[in-house]
């Protein structure tokens, strides 16, 4: 009997060793996948944090670059021009330039003023079309598609079903995002044929096409200041609640598609 007893003790010590032992197994496995996972997450939010302040970065070099260009067009352009009106007119006035000449000067001066008008009117444009705002985003789209339409590269407009109304910041969002989806094809795609289409059903469906080179859209993406594009169309869109689709491949050219469901049409859907 003592043995018996001896055995189911000494069982009950080695059972209850082995169960503690897969305690603290488990405890410690627990611990350590939770630091584990902590440490991920950490890393996770610094890449997070620091893909972002690059993001940033190159957003603001972005601005910064147009700032520049806009200020080069005032000082190079408007300022050079005004400076030459000024520089004629004070000599009209002091009597310097002969009478004969008098009425070339003149004419050089009021051509002059008229080529400033012109220039702050172009500038002016480019920061904000005029026709975006007396006529909407239909005639905004095709009067820029027909700005660019060049012989060298084709720019289409068509748009489908009839306009409904868009806040004034929903119309001036995407006709950014078309705007400097145009650009890139001109600029960087190579394309020969670029197309815009405007659907204005439910959902409201932009798409913009080119048949230039296309490119690699993971290698992009891997790259902040080549994606920074890519992202600044998404981040507008994302703004007025829309979805972007981005399909090329190199030698494919490319196709972008935004689509843009408005909550008041989202909620109509929700209770139909």
């Amino acid at each position: 009997m003592d043995n018996a007893a001896t055995n189911i003790i000494a069982l009950l010590i080695v059972g209850t060793s082995v169960m503690l032992l897969l305690a603290g197994a488990i405890i410690f496995f627990v611990i350590y996948y939770q630091k584990r996972m902590l440490q991920n997450k950490i890393a996770t939010q610094e890449l997070e944090a620091d893909y972002q302040r690059q993001l940033l970065q190159s957003t603001i070099d972005s601005q910064e670059k147009e700032r520049k260009r806009i200020a080069s067009d005032l000082h190079d352009g408007v300022g050079a021009m005004l400076s030459a009106a000024k520089l004629n007119l004070n000599m009209l006035r002091s009597g310097t330039i002969p009478m004969e000449e008098l009425s070339e000067a003149i004419g050089e001066t009021k051509e002059m003023i008229d080529d400033t008008i012109d220039t702050v009117r172009r500038i002016s444009k480019d920061l904000l079309p005029s026709s975006l705002e007396a006529f909407g985003l239909s005639k905004a789209v095709e009067e820029l598609c027909t700005k660019l339409d060049n012989p060298q590269t084709s720019v289409k407009f068509e748009e489908k079903n009839e306009p409904h109304t868009l806040s004034q910041q929903e119309e001036l969002l995407i006709f950014r995002m078309i705007q400097e989806l145009i650009n890139n094809a001109l600029k960087h795609a190579e394309a020969s044929e670029i197309a815009v289409y405007l659907d204005w059903g439910k959902p409201l469906t932009i798409v913009v096409t080119d048949d230039g080179k296309g490119f690699n859209l993971e290698e992009i993406r891997g790259d902040i200041k080549k994606g920074v594009g890519l992202y600044s169309i998404e981040n507008r869109a994302s703004l007025i609640g829309g979805d972007v689709e981005f399909k090329s491949e190199p030698g494919t050219g490319s196709t972008v598609k935004i689509i843009i469901k408005k909550e008041h049409e989202q909620d109509q859907s929700l209770h139909s």
